[in-house]
């Protein structure tokens, strides 16, 4: 048995303050394997996962006598956790795939994140249309959301099919070129401009 198991996470931190190596593995192993979960869901990869939830609790370690045992160390991990993740997609052009996450997540702390990484989501891809010029922009959102066809489009917008057609086409060269592409396989990018569209 872990000697420290049944110690709450307030006196678990201020022991990490201290120095408590313990302590610290104590906290490791109540939080690993769901932050491990959580990170592998948005990532998409185990090792990548890995890496993230390790830098942080080596990160931990460092900063120990930072540390604020008044305030919950469930809520600083997860939140840490998101940030690394967040990062990590910027700087490789990916895309968080929501759909991927299992209905089974533990606490409402995933949750509450979960839909913070779906608002940053939906932010990045809508400024990404907003950068469309302007007819390229009413082709695309009439095809993906109204769910017009090209024609409709072409009598709707007093052009020829073959321009809607180009619109489309330099549209999704577009998302592609974003790395916007595997939000479109996922199905999640109906989902947030769909949204988008209903509140503006």
């Amino acid at each position: 048995m872990r000697p420290l198991l049944h110690h709450n996470d307030s006196t678990i931190v201020r022991l990490i303050r201290q120095g408590d190596k313990k302590a610290f593995d104590e906290l490791y192993h109540r939080y690993v394997d769901r932050l491990l979960g959580f990170s592998d869901a948005f990532l998409g990869d185990t090792d990548e996962a890995e890496e993230v939830v390790q830098v942080l609790f080596v990160a931990i370690w460092e900063k120990r006598t930072q540390l604020n045992p008044s305030k919950k160390i469930e809520s600083y991990l997860f939140t840490a956790v998101k940030n690394a993740i967040l990062n990590r997609i910027r700087d490789t052009k990916k895309r968080c795939d929501l759909t991927s996450i299992p209905h089974t997540t533990q606490a409402s702390q995933e949750d509450i994140l979960q839909h913070i990484c779906q608002k940053e989501l939906t932010e990045q891809v809508m400024g990404s249309i907003q950068e469309m010029p302007e007819v390229q922009q009413k082709v695309f959102l009439l095809s993906r959301i109204e769910g017009l066809s090209n024609s409709e489009i072409a009598k709707k917008l007093q052009v020829s099919k073959r321009t809607i057609e180009h619109h489309l086409y330099l549209g999704n060269k577009f998302f592609k070129n974003k790395n916007f592409d595997k939000v479109f396989v996922s199905g999640l990018f109906f989902t947030i401009i769909s949204l988008w569209w209903t509140m503006s």
